[in-house]
Order: structure tokens, then C-alpha cells, then sequence
């Protein structure tokens, strides 16, 4: 059957097989493939299965759904087509072939590993990387190399000296240069797995091994080892298609926390048992954790078969500080992902919400984004705003022109509505609806929307007094108070944020009767602000729509 490769951007990868003919996946427990991710909507996508094969469908999400980096409403789907929900990665495996590229080549067996002479065992930590770091830099003005020819009462001792030195130096060159190209490629390269294969491209150049792999935990379970990154020596035989790598070492470096190193596997008395390394004649290996926080979330692997290349104590050092690089670069690009949506979102959230509205979304926790814009119940106070005579004014106007007055003037308006933190509902033609109390109910909306009508007036005079008298234009506006169901409303393949039921009926219908620059309110938004506004009450009006006629009034200045 089908399988979806998932990625995660913190690191977490697992494998999910299409065992149903119809699968949805998002945030939700409620879906087949529930994913931890907050820049997933709740319901994000399905997956059909149908004659031709098996189908994508988007499912109204927020952040919307691409397919090799282009976004798609529905696509049939192709063995290794990249899937983006957010910031989760999924590919699409055909049968027979349940893993990817870099995944194939290795296979983690289980042997019963002993300790013993052979194998170096280190410590290791979350900060030990950082500590080493600094202490690889070595200072240029405490040493004294011994040049050929040179003659000295101690120069065997200095010579020995000057060796370990350099030695150093090398080490710390080797270092630098990898945590100059890491921090280099953090910027360039923002698709995780790219990034992990160039930074084990950098390790080979530094550390001569013939064969090496990163592997990380998947889904929180120290039993879920998957290889993603796996790289040869330039040259190597690949022929065999698979590296057998040993479980039961991984195992103990991410069980006990420590670095491994074996200079000599074959050789080793202790390592007898490790079936995996005598099939891959392993004669050395080094194998350092990855840390996030005071967790591992994977390890490292370095393997050398050659008689004439056993790695050392200097090589088991590099690695490590490497490997705490590398968790760092891991938890960055996570870090940085999230920005970058959160980024996304914000310009998608600005065209329609306040500033302050979008901070409350973005930083609601679990109640962000998809979970406030789902459809609910809620007391929100509709604004409706529209031009006076604007057929007859258009009938005079090039329609250029008409265009910039109009331009003009709902930006001023727009920028009223969002300095009282009100929601852009749409532009209507010439009109403007808004809303107060959605996607967000505060104590004060209605008080807030009659303030901005008020201001939303104000400025219309203002505007008009420096308008030509030919394109002078009034206003009408309506509000009203009461029960709507506020959301993401439409089809999958356009989803709008909105606000329907009656009370939004009856604030258009207060707009359409209310007189030039007039400001008509519903009764229930009279009883929220008659005690802060001035209140002129007209009486009642028949309205479309409306069987009884309804008590109106008038907000005066």
C-alpha cells in the first residue's frame, strides 16, 4: 500500500501507511494522519483513492496546500511528490517502496554489543559541544614552533610540542570552517533535509571516512530510529545498496548518552557480537548524539573499513562539537520555519484584521489561526458603510479616476475600522462592511464600532473640504448588535472569513435607509452604548426583508 513519509519541522519523522481508501489529515485527533503542528489546520487535507489514483484535495486550510512546491487545490498524486502542510513535509511512496532515496541504503540490525578494551566511551551532554568549542581555539602567542635545522637542548620535547600544536591547529580550522559553512548554508538552504545533506558533506571533507549517516528518532520513540541522511566516500563501491548499521550501538548511545568510538572494530573482543560491523567489515567507527534541549533527538554515525584509516580521539572530539552544531542548526531551522510562517500568516491576517487582533491570533496558543477562524456562534456588531449618488458620480468620472477616489477613501476608512480593532469584513462595491467582536468578542464592541463611525464620519468631512466640488461624496452608515456565525465560510476551493445571520441583514438594511453622513443604529447597540453616546431615537422603520418593523436610531455628535 501507499505510505506518506512524514517530516516534521522539529526534527520528527515517521511513516504512515494509506490503509483506507479516504484518509484526512490536520491538527485534529479527529483525522487519520493528527499532526502536532500549529501551522496545520485543523482539517487540513484528504486523500481519495479512485480509479486513476489516489487524489489530494485542500480542505479550505489557512496556509493552503503545495505539492513539489506549487499550491494545489486537488492533484493526483505521483510516487515522491513532496507534500507541504505548513511547515510538515510529506512524500508520497507508491507500493513496494516505502522509503526514500537516502533511507534506502541503510538497515538497522540488532546484535548484543559488549563493553570492553577496544571502544572509547565519552561522556556527552547538551552544552559539552559549546565548552569544546571555545577550547579548540587556540592562541597563536603562547607557542613556539621548532623549524627544521633549528638546534635546541630540549627540541625532541619542543618538536613534540610543536606537533601537538599543530595538530590543534588543524583540529581548529577544521572546526571553524565547519561552523563558518553551517551557519552559511542555515540562511540559504531552508528545506530541512537538503540541509542536514550538505552538513554531512561538510563532515566528509574534514573527517576521512567511507561511509557515514544521520539518524533521528521519529515520533518521540527511542525504538524509532529512521536514517535521513546517509553519505559515501567519493568512489566507494555503493553496490551493495545497503549499510547494516548496528542497532544495539545506536542504541546505547542514545540510552546511555555517550559519544562511541572503536579504533579498531574488528579487532575489538567486545564488539564480537555486533554482527552488522564484521558483515560491513567495520574496522573503525565513531557514533556522537544529537541534543535538543537536555533530550536526544538523534545520533550520528562515521564508519571506516580500510585497515589503514582507524579513527582516533581527535576525530571522536570533532564530530561531537560538530554534532552540537548540527542540533543547534536542527532547532534553528525549526525556529526559523516558524517565523517565516508566522510571517505568512501575518500578511494574510493584515489585509483583513488590526494589528493588535493578529498579535492576539498569533500568539493564542493552540487557539490560533484555523481554531478561531472555524466556524462559531458569537454577539459581534456589524458596520456597513456606502457611498451616496456613487452610480451618478461614476457616470461623470473616468472610471481611472473613479478608481484612485475610491482607493483613497477606504484606505482612510479601513485603517478607522483597524485602529478600533475591527475586522474587515469585504469591500462591497462603493461599500464596506466590518465587524466588531469577530473573530474575537471584547466587552466594548459595540462601543468600539460606534466610535469608529464616528471617527469614519469626522474624516469624510475632512476629506471632502480638500476635494474638488464636482467630486464630493456622502456616506451612510449602519450598526447593529446581536448573534452571528463568524468563520471560515465557502468552498474548498476559496474559503472566506465572514459573518452571516440576521443581525448582519439589519445592519445593512439600517445603512440603506439611513440619510447623507447619518449614522442609524439597531436597538440592541443602542442599549450597549446609550450610556457614552449621545442618542437620538427616530422611531420605527420598515425594512426589506423584515415582517414587523423595527426600532431605529440616530448616534449624534
Amino acid at each position: 500500500m501507499p505510505t506518506l513519509y512524514v517530516a516534521t519541522n522539529d526534527g520528527k519523522i515517521f511513516n504512515f501507511p494509506i490503509s483506507k481508501n479516504k484518509i484526512t489529515i490536520g491538527r485534529s485527533n479527529k483525522n487519520d494522519l493528527a499532526l502536532n503542528d500549529k501551522t496545520v489546520s485543523r482539517y487540513h487535507t484528504e486523500i481519495l483513492k479512485l480509479k486513476k489514483g489516489y487524489f489530494l484535495t485542500d480542505l479550505g486550510s489557512f496556509n493552503g496546500t503545495k505539492v513539489n512546491g506549487k499550491p494545489v487545490q486537488g492533484f493526483f498524486l505521483q510516487h515522491n511528490d513532496r507534500i507541504r502542510l505548513g511547515s510538515t513535509t510529506l512524500t508520497f511512496l507508491v507500493d513496494n517502496d516505502t522509503s526514500v532515496k537516502e533511507r534506502k541504503s541503510v538497515v538497522l540490525t540488532s546484535e548484543s554489543d559488549q563493553e570492553g578494551e577496544g571502544q572509547k566511551i565519552v561522556k556527552s551532554s547538551p552544552l559539552e559541544g559549546r565548552r569544546e568549542s571555545q577550547e579548540l581555539l587556540i592562541s597563536l602567542g603562547d607557542k613556539k614552533i621548532i623549524k627544521r635545522g633549528e638546534t635546541d637542548p630540549a627540541s625532541k620535547k619542543e618538536v613534540m610540542r610543536s606537533r601537538e600544536y599543530l595538530s590543534n591547529l588543524a583540529r581548529s580550522n577544521k572546526v571553524l570552517f565547519i561552523l563558518y559553512e553551517i551557519s552559511r548554508n542555515l540562511n540559504q538552504i531552508h528545506d530541512f533535509n537538503e540541509l542536514l545533506r550538505k552538513i554531512m558533506d561538510f563532515i566528509f571533507m574534514v573527517i576521512d571516512a567511507d561511509y557515514g549517516f544521520l539518524i533521528i528518532i521519529g515520533d518521540n520513540k527511542e525504538d524509532n530510529l529512521i536514517p535521513v541522511v546517509v553519505k559515501y566516500k567519493t568512489g566507494y563501491d555503493k553496490s551493495r545498496q545497503e549499510i547494516k548499521a548496528s542497532r544495539t550501538l545506536i542504541n546505547k548511545v542514545i540510552k546511555d548518552k555517550v559519544a562511541l568510538l572503536t579504533s579498531n572494530a574488528m579487532a575489538d573482543s567486545r564488539l564480537d557480537a555486533a554482527k552488522s560491523l564484521l558483515l560491513q567489515q567495520v574496522r573503525s567507527a565513531i557514533c556522537v548524539p544529537l541534543w535538543k534541549k537536555d533530550e536526544i533527538i538523534g545520533v550520528m554515525q562515521l564508519d571506516s573499513i580500510r585497515l589503514d584509516n582507524q579513527f582516533n580521539q581527535d576525530d571522536l572530539e570533532l564530530l561531537k562539537a560538530i554534532g552540537s552544531q548540527v542540533s543547534m542548526v536542527i532547532e534553528q531551522a525549526a525556529l526559523n520555519e516558524q517565523i517565516r510562517e508566522e510571517e505568512r500568516m501575518r500578511n494574510r491576517l493584515q489585509r483583513f484584521h488590526s494589528p493588535q487582533v493578529i498579535e492576539m491570533i498569533l500568539k493564542g496558543g493552540e487557539e490560533t489561526i484555523d481554531v478561531i477562524m472555524e466556524p462559531k456562534e458569537l454577539t459581534a456588531t456589524i458596520l456597513f458603510i456606502d457611498i451616496v449618488g456613487f452610480t451618478h458620480l461614476s457616470e461623470t468620472m473616468p472610471p481611472r479616476e473613479i478608481n484612485i477616489i475610491l482607493n483613497r477613501y477606504f484606505s482612510r476608512m479601513t485603517d478607522i475600522v483597524f485602529s478600533y480593532d475591527g475586522t474587515l469584513d469585504k469591500y462591497i462595491g462603493d461599500g464596506l462592511m466590518a465587524v466588531f467582536g469577530a473573530p474575537m468578542e471584547k466587552d466594548d464592541d459595540a462601543e468600539r464600532a460606534t466610535r469608529a463611525a464616528l471617527e469614519i464620519r469626522r474624516q469624510l468631512t475632512s476629506m471632502m473640504r480638500n476635494t474638488e466640488k464636482e467630486k464630493r461624496f456622502d456616506i451612510r452608515i449602519g450598526l447593529n448588535t446581536g448573534r452571528v456565525v463568524a468563520g471560515n465560510i465557502g468552498s474548498p476551493k476559496r474559503m472566506e472569513y465572514t459573518v452571516i445571520g440576521d443581525p448582519v441583514n439589519i445592519a445593512s438594511r439600517l445603512e440603506s435607509i439611513a440619510k447623507p453622513n447619518q449614522i442609524i443604529i439597531g436597538e440592541e447597540t443602542c442599549k450597549l452604548v446609550k450610556d457614552t453616546f449621545k442618542i437620538n431615537k427616530i422611531g420605527t422603520r420598515k425594512v426589506k426583508g423584515k415582517s414587523a418593523e423595527i426600532m431605529v436610531y440616530e448616534v449624534m455628535e
